[in-house]
């Protein structure tokens, strides 16, 4: 069997990789990595520090920081087992929330399930979906689908952003998938470029390499 394997994602900037349960599992020593609200403590100032040109106002790290607790307890939970992921290139933006996940294949024909898992044919978009060939050095070809559709609450329009690729190797056969979508389209237009160097990090590595990339 293989895994998913996010760790070239984890040192890309902007990002920040969301744990998945508290404390994170093997850095239990680790003091930033045992709640919710020291973990977002810690990046809160540490973007200020390493992403900001200006000195934060009274109360901007605070908000930061509830802002981080906010994703760290309520995105693992909207795609639960993905890997969840934030850009974040000024800590005055909105965060874009990623997901990203290894699937079972549903559907045998490779070119209709990534349309699936893509939505490159919704229905409820509010004008045809941008569908474009997205090339990964790990995963091969694979599918972008950029979409604009109304939410339902709101009646805004927002943006989605999928990407989908299928991985397979002798007796193995998984789907790839990254999600993601914002209130603000151009905040995606604005990001795009960070988000597919995200995306062509994302690889698929056997099993026997997980311990070391638990350990490193």
């Amino acid at each position: 069997m293989s895994w998913l394997n996010v760790k070239h994602a984890m040192y890309l900037d902007p990002w920040i990789r969301v744990p998945l349960m508290w404390p994170e599992p093997g850095l239990e020593d680790v003091e930033a990595a045992q709640t919710p609200e020291g973990w977002a403590r810690t990046f809160a100032e540490a973007w200020w520090e390493d992403f900001a040109t200006e000195k934060p106002r009274p109360g901007e790290v605070d908000l930061l920081t509830d802002i981080l607790v906010m994703h760290a307890k309520r995105a693992p939970a909207i795609w639960p087992g993905s890997d969840v992921f934030l850009h974040l290139p000024h800590p005055r933006d909105v965060p874009i929330t990623v997901f990203v996940d290894m699937v079972e294949i549903d559907e045998e024909d490779r070119d209709t399930a990534l349309r699936e898992l893509t939505h490159a044919d919704a229905d409820y978009a509010i004008e045809p979906p941008i569908v474009e060939n997205f090339d990964s050095p790990h995963l091969g070809t694979g599918l972008r689908v950029l979409r604009y559709f109304q939410d339902e609450d709101s009646n805004e329009v927002h943006a989605g952003l999928r990407y989908a690729w299928r991985y397979a190797k002798g007796s193995e056969a998984a789907d790839v998938l990254i999600m993601l979508s914002h209130p603000e389209p151009g905040r995606i237009i604005r990001a795009l470029a960070d988000i597919d160097e995200f995306a062509r990090t994302i690889r698929i590595s056997p099993d026997d390499e997980a311990e070391t990339w638990k350990l490193s």
